[in-house]
């Protein structure tokens, strides 16, 4: 096992994962997205979850956000990094580069975003720093390998599926956000909760609504860019998890 974890996102699709082993858990909070699978890196392992499930089924909105990072946890992760695709609203902060966010904004509405209850065991989670600092601090000095990546950011997550309207990315930009996605909450919240490091690495694949030059579709720039950022992310994910796995 591994005190390392990745929750790797919609992306899994566009990575080669040298499997090991798949572990299917049932948690108090029902099935995870996915087994957790040991997945070599070189000669380092983590332990994955893919987000939305093995053949990509599962919406942002209905993750089982809880199993998963329960999952993990049972599984001994201490450590997790998610790999997560986002448009960018940050002139800066390119489709095809990825970014290490140290804010966030919630948009989100109706999801089980604490494992809290009721009963006795309240906590009120610290939440001024939503990723751990340490935990970004590595993930950025390995990601220098790459010539892409930026090294701030605040991500804004939406509920989805649906992609934003232009008024709405316009809004999240006024609010200071310069990233959107739809699953870094209540996934980091819950990692707060039981007291795992999380942090994110976020793969720029599309300009938001009403950015760029509005000559090439969103989802055509998905597919354009997707290739391109986990080119970048290529470049330090096996230093990185060796890294990881040696300090932890």
């Amino acid at each position: 096992m591994s005190a390392v974890g990745l929750i790797i996102g919609s992306i899994h699709d566009n990575l080669v994962l040298d499997i090991k082993s798949r572990s299917q858990t049932k948690t108090p909070f029902g099935l995870p997205s996915s087994p957790v699978l040991e997945v070599a890196f070189g000669n380092h392992k983590a332990l994955c979850i893919l987000r939305h499930g093995e053949t990509s089924n599962i919406p942002p909105h209905m993750v089982n956000y809880r199993a998963n990072i329960w999952a993990l946890r049972e599984h001994g992760v201490r450590f997790c990094i998610a790999l997560s695709a986002v448009g960018t609203l940050d002139p800066n902060f390119l489709p095809g580069e990825l970014a290490s966010p140290e804010q966030l904004v919630d948009y989100t509405w109706g999801r089980e975003h604490s494992f809290c209850n009721g009963g006795t065991d309240l906590r009120h989670v610290d939440f001024t720093c939503p990723f751990d600092k340490s935990l970004r601090e590595q993930l950025i000095s390995v990601a220098k390998l790459s010539d892409c990546f930026l090294q701030s950011g605040v991500y804004g997550v939406t509920q989805g599926p649906r992609l934003e309207t232009a008024s709405e990315i316009d809004r999240l930009e006024k609010d200071g956000c310069t990233m959107v996605g739809m699953t870094a909450m209540p996934e980091a919240g819950l990692a707060k909760e039981l007291n795992m490091s999380y942090a994110i690495c976020a793969m720029a694949v599309n300009f938001a609504a009403g950015r760029g030059d509005g000559t090439v579709g969103i989802h055509n720039q998905i597919e354009r860019y997707i290739s391109k950022a986990t080119g970048c992310l290529s470049r330090f994910i096996n230093p990185l998890i060796a890294m990881l796995d040696k300090s932890y």
